[in-house]
């Protein structure tokens, strides 16, 4: 569905509102950040929406929270569209000197911003704060470059597995299945066919983000397939990954192809018994779903495996101390114990913070909607998703190869081989224009 949009979109407009005669000492001492009679520090927030449901309408209200907690701070909120289109902005912003004060990318783009020297370190104000004790190392990992923080996480997720319980007591299938051959099983026996037309397929993969959900796969084969400096798209255990997906498709137990958000919409409305989709759907689905729905950690290959998803709150390099300082108020504010829970409860996001999961709100949700824990089983064996220079056309690669080898055009080997080569052209490229 179409998100809604309650705060401004992008303009000509600078993104920074200055403001004059902030005193950087003030705002280290922990003192109002202007004296009486001083303009308020102006900031924008740049996010996209990656998930299904009223999301915008949940970042309105939070934003109109802070700025009505924060006297001496105004935050205004840019709604973006998708991650990448959010990332180009920025980019764009970045190379004429005006970006945002702080930003929501995919985890994997900060990589790509630190290649920019785009972020500033905020690793001296998480350890004056409770950030490295309580938040949850591995979410807090994906903020992190050679031991130095450069964001706090935000909204975490993980792919899992959604199923219509009605469609599986229909089929005669007792539980969610748990490993690759019986989610293969299922998909056949969910499949459900007029003449030649499928009215329900057995399982869908959102496309639009079926490279993240694909990374999960091939980790389950025990293999990661990216460093730093080059990606090993083609290797068997990647390749053995893409072969099971094509058996699906070419037994059309799954559909070739998808969209990321319609892939959520036609599990809502019943046209697929089970979705591979992100957490952060979770609320949205559950309640609009008009049949019981499970949802299960994805099913092992030889492993357990998964890839992190969502994204964390950047703080821009190129501002005044002041305003750093007061992105940096906001982030706090954003990823906040309490504000971490609710936004967990509101939308499916993994809460980031461990003190989030001990408070009432989130226990009573928990006990309440126990989906919502799921995800913890993944997000245990979960690593980073893809991080590599020229994040945007390596992952288009990887995701031209996943496509054409569904759509019957390449073999899943020659597919990969050729995506490995692109990216790896790509990211040596960019190497050594850095130098």
């Amino acid at each position: 569905m179409s998100p809604v949009n309650p705060v401004k979109t992008p303009s000509r407009r600078h993104f920074i509102q200055r403001s004059a005669g902030v005193s950087a000492a003030a705002l280290l001492g922990g003192m109002p950040l202007f004296a009486s009679g001083q303009q308020q520090v102006k900031l924008a927030f740049m996010y996209p929406v990656g998930v299904s449901g009223d999301i915008n309408r949940l970042v309105s209200t939070m934003i109109a929270g802070f700025n009505a907690a924060h006297s001496d701070i105004q935050v205004e909120a840019i709604y973006a569209g998708s991650y990448d289109n959010t990332e180009q902005k920025v980019m764009t912003a970045l190379g004429v000197g005006d970006p945002p004060a702080t930003w929501l990318p995919i985890n994997s783009m900060m990589r790509t911003f630190l290649d920019m020297n785009a972020l500033e370190d905020v690793t001296a104000l998480a350890k004056a704060d409770d950030v490295f004790q309580d938040f949850i190392p591995g979410f807090l990992g994906t903020c992190m470059s050679d031991n130095k923080l450069y964001g706090l996480p935000f909204q975490c997720s993980t792919p899992v597995l959604y199923y219509n319980k009605a469609a599986f007591e229909k089929a005669g299938i007792k539980a969610a299945p748990t490993t690759w051959t019986e989610l293969e099983a299922a998909a056949k026996a969910l499949t459900v066919r007029q003449g030649d037309t499928v009215s329900q397929w057995g399982l869908t993969i959102g496309g639009g983000w079926h490279d993240w959900i694909f990374e999960s796969f091939v980790r389950q084969n025990g293999l990661v397939f990216w460093t730093k400096d080059k990606v090993n798209f083609d290797a068997p255990e990647s390749v053995n990954a893409l072969e099971f997906w094509q058996r699906m498709a070419a037994a059309k137990n799954m559909p070739a192809a998808s969209t990321w958000e319609s892939s959520a919409n036609d599990f809502m409305a019943g046209r697929t018994a089970m979705l591979y989709h992100s957490t952060g759907s979770m609320t949205n689905i559950l309640k609009s779903a008009s049949f019981p729905v499970g949802v299960a950690p994805m099913p092992k290959g030889k492993q357990l495996g998964s890839t992190m998803g969502g994204g964390p709150i950047l703080i821009a390099r190129q501002l005044p101390d002041a305003h750093k300082r007061a992105a940096w108020t906001f982030a706090r504010w954003m990823t906040n114990t309490a504000n971490q829970a609710q936004w967990c409860i509101d939308t499916g996001y993994l809460a980031a913070r461990k003190s989030s999961w001990e408070t009432p709100a989130l226990k009573a949700h928990v006990a309440k909607v126990p989906e919502s824990r799921t995800a913890f089983v993944t997000a245990e064996v979960a690593g980073a998703f893809l991080q590599v220079p020229g994040y945007h056309k390596v992952r288009a690669h990887l995701q031209s190869a996943i496509d054409r080898t569904l759509a019957g055009d390449l073999k899943p080997d020659a597919a990969l081989r050729e995506a490995t080569a692109k990216s790896n052209l790509e990211i040596q490229r960019l190497s050594r224009r850095r130098g």
